[in-house]
């Protein structure tokens, strides 16, 4: 229905869907209600965390700003630890992560990559509450960073930061399957913070963020690199080249657009769904293109090809998120997590100052 489908489809699947969203928004509502009366227990982990997550289906951004505050964090003195269910991975249980001897399919495509850029501890397990328990005792985590934890509500969280897609924010206030919200849009006004990527907030959503502190973001690109034999370049090598794209993501679209941004002559788009599990045959069909100087991935996606037969013109681009205000950003959480977490810290005799003389306990 919100993808675009032809208009002789969204009438043929527009009651099925809208009885399933109906269906969906209850059980939100009966979901909310039990958690307001304590019908279901919320667990209170041993320090602090910290929440990214959204509202609505798709890529929004949320792992490079998870990526961004983990390292920010690092920088402070701290010993943060990003909390991911690991989707799509084949190892069982509640672990962390080890990029020495794990890969992506094993532990999943984006647990792998947040352990590989960021060198601070990725927690993987479906039950968070057991995955910061985890962390703390196997890294010794002194924060949680939860990737995609807006959802989460059988958890003490002491910042819940959201991310919006600004280009694919819609008047439509529909839930899914009938509209691609995965909460009702009221919701976005117990965020601490939201930070809008791609765009800015609409007329039609700022009555549900008005007051909320806003900061703007963007991808930035760092460099390419060539997967096969292993060289790092400037990202304006792809300048005029010919270009195949393709990537496995939420937001594909967004992906191809950064390319263009910087003077690549994308020449072939190759949109896979995300978390998609490459074949040889997948490399085959981008490779067999014609009339084309290099591919071109996503680092995310670049880590799934491992050990597939690759071109020698293969690449992929690694980008960064950039955050408008990124300190007052930080100084915000630190701000909520001194707020919130003082007395639960100090009851079990942590004083004084955090890891490189930030006063969240005063």
């Amino acid at each position: 229905m919100w993808r675009g489908e032809a208009r002789c489809v969204r009438w043929v699947l527009y009651i099925p869907f809208f009885i399933l969203s109906m269906l969906y928004r209850l059980i939100l509502y009966f979901r909310g209600i039990m958690y307001k009366k304590s019908l279901i227990k919320t667990e209170q982990p041993l320090i602090p965390v910290i929440s990214v997550g959204n509202v609505s289906l798709g890529g929004t951004g949320k792992t490079p700003v998870v990526e961004a505050l983990a390292r920010r964090l690092k920088e402070k003195g701290f010993n943060p630890g990003i909390i991911t269910r690991g989707y799509k991975r084949r190892k069982k249980g509640v672990f962390v992560v080890d990029v020495k001897t794990e890969t992506a399919r094993t532990v999943g495509d984006e647990a792998y990559m947040l352990a590989r850029r960021t060198k601070v501890p990725v927690i993987v397990g479906t039950n968070r509450h057991e995955a910061i328990r985890c962390g703390i005792t196997d890294a010794l985590i002194d924060m949680a960073i939860l990737d995609d934890g807006f959802q989460v509500k059988n958890l003490e969280k002491d910042v819940d930061l959201v991310v919006l897609n600004g280009k694919e924010i819609q008047a439509s206030r529909d839930l899914f399957p009938l509209g691609p919200y995965r909460e009702p849009l009221t919701r976005l006004r117990e965020a601490d913070a939201i930070l809008v990527n791609k765009g800015e907030i609409g007329e039609e959503i700022f009555s549900f963020t008005e007051g909320i502190p806003t900061f703007m973001m963007a991808y930035e690109p760092l460099y390419i690199y060539n997967v096969k034999k292993n060289l790092i370049g400037h990202h304006s090598f792809l300048k005029g080249k010919r270009v195949v794209a393709f990537s496995g993501l939420g937001d594909n679209a967004s992906f191809f657009d950064l390319l263009r941004k910087i003077d690549a002559d994308v020449v072939h788009e190759v949109p896979f769904p995300d978390h998609h599990r490459y074949t040889a045959g997948d490399i085959r069909k981008c490779a067999s293109l014609k009339n084309v100087d290099c591919l071109v991935t996503t680092e995310k996606d670049a880590v799934k090809i491992t050990g597939l037969e690759l071109p020698e013109n293969l690449y992929y681009l690694s980008i960064e998120a950039t955050i408008r205000d990124e300190d007052r950003l930080l100084e915000l959480v630190l701000g909520k997590i001194g707020a919130q977490a003082r007395h639960f810290l100090q009851g079990f005799g942590i004083e004084g100052t955090a890891p490189g003389g930030s006063n969240y306990l005063q």
